[in-house]
């Protein structure tokens, strides 16, 4: 059998080495020598060394896959992959002869989520794919910004490919993220205002409006966002609320004070996640630079059922409304353009806003289709919105196959629907 070095070290980061690193396992049999199909690579790691089987079909796609572990280990530990010295036969009998790997378009192609509304500001169309993308412990959703499966397939493994070869960081640079974004209108109740939008990437940024006559016409909102795709993206949000103006744009919330004494905003709107200080204790040092300063605090998901999972306990009622982005500060009203914006008046707006939400809802909203499923049902439907299969289903809630099949049947009559992706929708936005 093949035994070429184990990767280890810094050069197991190159993808030329893994290249070299990447081999067939081969077995005599009535004296014959035969090479496996499949590609294997030895890796070692914190003085574990084990043999991993691949699924690519060629030396390339089988280096990507390598390195894609390799990175997984390094950051999950070797409890994230599959036990210690299997073979690329016994994948086989565990997976089927033809298990795809991630450098497969075909991979892709069964993990497309189909978005009813385009959640970026400038997209032209109503409806697009998007998928969700996995990597050493860290995932995101992509717009793929196309209707066809094909071409939808082949950029989300271009995307994959990107953020194994040049990681998150370079990634998120050249695509843009669909993310959740929270508003955090109130604390108890419980009171938020959510949408999904994507990032802004490369070219497409939306410069901050300058201070002008215009502007006696709109609320001036200073923004605090350190990812520079997300403060793009929310600029942009800001700028295309009737009646409102995004007038700085900062990366650091220790540059706040100065710029609320430059730009006198009438609202400032600070990602809660970059305060080690604490908000309240910026919301204070804010007011003290301008008293009527209202101080709007929002967080960032990587969907809407990790936002769910992280409201605060404790609050007597839960009251959060999805909006189209540039309908976030829909709670503040025209009426309040180019007027100081006391927080005891916010409050007033706010749960008025969330009144007529309440009385706006019909007897046969979707909301009640959901509450009709099962806490097993809600599970599986959660992870068909994130794009896994029936099979990684039954491995990850330990059932079988046939199980999450007659889950997913009860799920479609309950739900009034025909297709995964019709289910995922319903889910995604509830």
């Amino acid at each position: 059998m093949t035994t070429p070095k184990p990767a280890t070290g810094p050069s197991a980061a190159s993808p030329d080495g893994w290249r070299q690193r990447v081999f067939k396992n081969t077995y005599t049999r009535r004296g014959r020598r035969i090479a496996l199909k499949r590609w294997s690579v030895k890796i070692q790691h914190q003085g574990v060394r084990r043999t991993v089987s691949l699924s690519a079909a060629n030396r390339a796609d089988a280096a990507v896959e390598a390195r894609a572990i390799y990175q997984t280990i390094v950051t999950q530990g070797w409890e994230a992959v599959p036990p210690a010295s299997r073979t690329a036969a016994a994948a086989h009998a565990e997976f089927g002869a033809n298990p795809l790997s991630k450098t497969d378009v075909r991979y892709w192609k069964g993990r497309l989520l189909l978005r009813r509304h385009a959640s970026s500001l400038s997209a032209p169309s109503s409806a697009e794919f998007s998928v969700r993308i996995e990597h050493a412990g860290v995932n995101h959703y992509f717009p793929l910004a196309t209707l066809d499966e094909d071409a939808a397939a082949a950029r989300a493994r271009e995307i994959y490919l990107s953020v194994v070869k040049e990681g998150w960081a370079a990634a998120g640079q050249r695509f843009p993220r669909e993310l959740t974004v929270a508003l955090h209108w109130a604390e108890n109740p419980l009171t938020w205002t959510y949408a999904t939008f994507h990032t802004s990437i490369g070219n497409d940024s939306v410069r901050s409006r300058s201070q002008g006559p215009q502007d006696k016409r709109r609320i001036r909102v200073l923004l605090v966002e350190s990812d520079t795709g997300v403060r793009r993206a929310l600029c942009r949000c800001v700028n295309s609320q009737a009646g409102f103006a995004c007038v700085e744009a900062l990366e650091e919330a220790k540059d706040a004070p100065r710029a609320v004494s430059r730009s006198a905003p009438q609202l400032a709107l600070v990602n809660g996640n970059l305060m080690a200080e604490g908000v309240r204790s910026l919301r204070d040092r804010l007011q003290r630079c301008a008293p009527e300063l209202a101080v709007l605090f929002f967080t960032t998901y990587e969907d809407s059922d990790q936002l769910f999972k992280a409201t605060p306990g404790g609050a007597s009622a839960y009251l959060l409304k999805r909006t189209a982005p540039e309908q976030l500060f829909d709670p503040i009203p025209v009426v309040a353009m180019n007027k100081p914006l006391p927080g005891e008046q916010i409050a007033v707006w706010v749960r008025n806003y969330f009144q007529r939400v309440i009385q706006s809802l019909s007897a046969d909203d979707s909301g009640r289709d959901m509450a009709r499923l099962t806490q097993r049902e809600r599970e599986i439907l959660g992870l068909v919105s994130k794009g896994y299969v029936d099979k990684e289903i039954a491995e990850l809630l330990t059932i079988s196959g046939w199980t999450v099949h007659g889950h997913l049947k009860r799920i479609f009559d309950k739900l009034g629907v025909h297709t995964r992706t019709e289910a995922a929708i319903k889910y995604l936005h509830k």
